[in-house]
């Protein structure tokens, strides 16, 4: 190994890593002539690049990759991509690059030091690209709020995300000195974070190089056979006989023009859905981009004509995206053409078009630009909700990956043209244009036709929001039927809220249980050292104790032993402690209305609803309900008795809403099923009943029933067989109500 570097020296190490004989070294004088191409040494606002990189180099010194080279080489090559590939020249961009491993790797350095030395921008774009490392949690939990932070920083700083995707980048270029194990998961998250956000934001370089690394790493024999297809298929001679038609037709009307003909990149072969790369998830092979030597729109339009007249055109295939840009800004004429039975995609631009579809929103790059204009907004707002997101880590990639799918638009009564993701519903089109607007959403006029809010809009919709005196009442099936980021964010913090909420009342009924049970007064909570209490719990304030309380983070056995220690059967409990003991008085839960946000019947012993003998365990997600002997509650989920509620289901009044159950039997006779469902009290309303044979051929029965209260669900189970029987998901059929009397509100 080699000794440890100094600025402007060469380090030259032996990788036990390379081939016998490769040395890697990192040539920083070398290094600094290339930037200095870039960033004129000589003009003072340029100098902070070129500190930074000293400050790195002696930082990084003595460090190493895994390949060997000095560590120092890999922020450098970020910076230099940057600079060299996507022309950057702003320096505290380039500055925060070459820094933006500091922090994370050297201890005695924090984000004050970099802000005392290169200023607040550097110190911001720096913190936006550091990891956060809390130990407590595990890392698939620790991985996402690092991408929670880093969207969140970039929708103040856009600088962090640019930076990100460039770190990404070169580690994916050096990636074959890694484990094999590493090497699977840094290109799985590159396919579900990086690359999608990439193409969301147009940056094409950037996009086509992470999919194409990433997935020949993840898929590299398939990878392999496709790239030979795509090769093969870009060489035949049809494909040259189209580019030399195309270019004639533009001759024949003297139009100066360049034809780009490309084929398509490894990502455009990926299905994020199925997780598979196939040939044949590709809508077409070949793209032909024509790039007119003019600034001049109207010529866009005469060339589309003359490709038009001149080769079959794909009905409905046409997307006009100078009149109606995308989201991203791009702009361009889109047409597929059919020759030989094959689909080729024309795009007709003009320069400037053509620049910002190869980097994006990089082209108007200005890192000083408040973020006030509509585009700019609009990216921020993006980033925003994706960083916001409070739900599983799998549903924000989800989200990321929805920013880069195939778009539809709509327009508003006033002419206003949006752009959705496909499949997105009118619930989505109320939040794309206000927060408040998709919050008291009640339905839409589409094509002047009454929808409700979960209706599926479809290409050129006229959209008119009506809203409703009260907020939408939302149901985790309503965030996955929305399509943006903005709407599903909106919608899970509606769900969170509404969780907090009911924890918080089922946290108190707890407590207050416990304190009647020791024969306390409710006055013991305002004691005079209650506030000292809640300090060492690490609890501020009674709403946050009674929600830990109603989510099983906090023992209300606990609280008990700070408030009154002295009584001798307060001791401080442990694990070991109850569960020696024998018998002790559950909590009771009392169960009036059942809401699927927060209600959820366990799968491993299926009760059901009104059900004698059922037990209730919390979490942060709401209640699960069990039957009181089930096994998976002590085996699997290892709770002790205390932790366990006794429920009672309040019968003195109807739900609130009806709700649909589905409900599976797997194994019981058609006939026996049939004749119990007719025995059925009156006015419980049956909405499907279908029956087939399962792969083992055991016949499978599925109906969709509404009850309106206990003693319906009493009813109805009584008389199904409970072997086979699981209630596969249940909820309002209808997720959102039509408004009694509706506010048209024109945007």
């Amino acid at each position: 190994m080699a000794s440890q570097i100094t600025a402007g020296q060469r380090a030259t190490v032996q990788s036990p890593r390379t081939d016998p004989g490769e040395v890697v070294f990192f040539d920083l004088p070398h290094y600094r002539v290339r930037m200095e191409k870039y960033l004129q040494k000589d003009r003072r606002e340029n100098q902070v690049f070129f500190e930074a990189l000293d400050f790195a180099h002696s930082l990084h010194s003595g460090q190493r990759r895994k390949s060997g080279a000095p560590y120092i080489s890999h922020p450098c090559a970020v910076a230099e991509i940057l600079a060299r590939e996507l022309e950057f020249r702003d320096p505290f961009l380039l500055s925060a690059a070459i820094l933006h491993d500091v922090v994370e790797d050297i201890p005695s350095v924090q984000i004050d030091d970099i802000a005392d030395r290169f200023g607040p921008v550097v110190a911001e774009l720096v913190d936006g690209c550091t990891k956060l490392t809390r130990r407590h949690l595990d890392k698939a939990a620790l991985k996402d709020l690092t991408h929670s932070k880093i969207f969140l920083s970039a929708s103040r700083r856009l600088g962090v995300l640019i930076i990100k995707l460039a770190d990404r980048l070169h580690n994916l270029r050096t990636l074959h000195y890694l484990p094999q194990s590493k090497r699977q998961r840094i290109a799985q998250e590159t396919v579900e974070v990086y690359a999608p956000i990439a193409a969301r934001f147009n940056i094409y370089p950037l996009k086509r190089e992470l999919y194409h690394l990433a997935l020949s790493f993840l898929y590299p024999r398939k990878s392999k056979r496709i790239l030979q297809h795509v090769r093969a298929f870009r060489s035949s001679p049809q494909v040259a006989e189209i580019e030399q038609s195309i270019e004639r037709i533009l001759a024949d009307a003297n139009f100066n023009a360049v034809v780009r003909t490309r084929a398509k990149g490894l990502g455009s072969y990926y299905s994020h859905l199925k997780k598979t790369i196939d040939v044949t998830n590709a809508e077409n092979h070949i793209d032909f981009a024509i790039i007119l030597e003019t600034e001049n729109l109207i010529d866009c339009y005469t060339v589309l004509g003359l490709i038009s007249t001149h080769f079959a055109p794909v009905p409905r295939s046409l997307r006009d995206f100078i009149a109606n840009s995308k989201n991203n800004g791009y702009q361009s004429l889109h047409v597929r053409i059919l020759v030989k039975a094959q689909n080729y995609l024309v795009k007709i631009r003009t320069p400037e078009m053509d620049r910002w579809a190869t980097y994006g929103i990089v082209s108007e790059w200005d890192a000083q630009k408040p973020m006030s204009d509509e585009h700019w907004q609009e990216i921020s707002e993006l980033l925003k909700s994706i960083g916001e997101y409070g739900g599983a880590a799998p549903q924000r990639k989800a989200l990321i990956r929805l920013s880069e799918s195939e778009e539809i638009f709509a327009y508003s009564p006033r002419g206003d043209i949006y752009f959705l993701p496909k499949g997105s519903i009118v619930l989505d089109f109320a939040y794309k244009i206000h927060s408040e607007l998709g919050e008291y959403c009640g339905g839409a006029l589409v094509n002047n036709e009454w929808s409700l809010p979960t209706r599926q809009l479809q290409d050129g919709d006229s959209v008119e929001i009506i809203t409703s005196p009260e907020p939408l009442d939302v149901e985790p099936d309503l965030e996955e039927l929305c399509k943006t980021p903005k709407a599903r964010t909106a919608i899970n913090k509606q769900l969170q809220q509404k969780r907090v909420h009911y924890a918080q009342e089922v946290g108190k009924q707890i407590l207050l249980q416990e304190i009647r049970r020791h024969h306390l007064s409710e006055s013991v909570l305002q004691g005079e050292n209650i506030q000292l209490i809640l300090e060492l719990l690490n609890v501020k304030d009674f709403s946050d104790l009674f929600t830990r309380l109603g989510q099983d983070l906090l023992s209300p056995q606990l609280l008990l032993y700070y408030l009154i220690p002295k009584a001798e059967d307060m001791q401080k409990p442990t694990a070991g402690d109850v569960r020696e003991r024998a018998t002790f008085e559950q909590n009771v839960l009392d169960v009036s209305e059942l809401d699927k946000a927060t209600h959820k019947f366990a799968r491993c012993c299926r009760p059901y609803p009104g059900q004698e003998k059922v037990v209730a365990t919390l979490s942060e997600r709401g209640i699960t309900f069990h039957q009181e002997d089930c096994q998976d509650i002590t085996v699997r989920h290892d709770l002790h008795p205390q932790q366990l509620l006794r429920v009672t289901w309040n019968d003195e009044k109807p739900w609130r809403h009806t709700l649909t159950f589905h409900i599976a039997i797997v194994g019981a006779k058609p006939t026996e099923i049939l004749t119990g469902l007719a025995s059925l009290p009156p006015g419980i309303h049956i909405r499907r009943l279908e029956s087939h044979l399962d792969r083992h051929e055991l016949p499978v029965m599925r109906l969709s029933i509404d009850l309106n209260n206990y003693g319906e669900s009493r009813s109805l189970f009584s008389i199904l067989p409970r072997g086979g029987l699981s209630i596969e998901s249940y909820g309002r059929e209808q997720p959102v109500r039509t408004p009694p009397a509706p506010v048209v509100i024109r945007w």
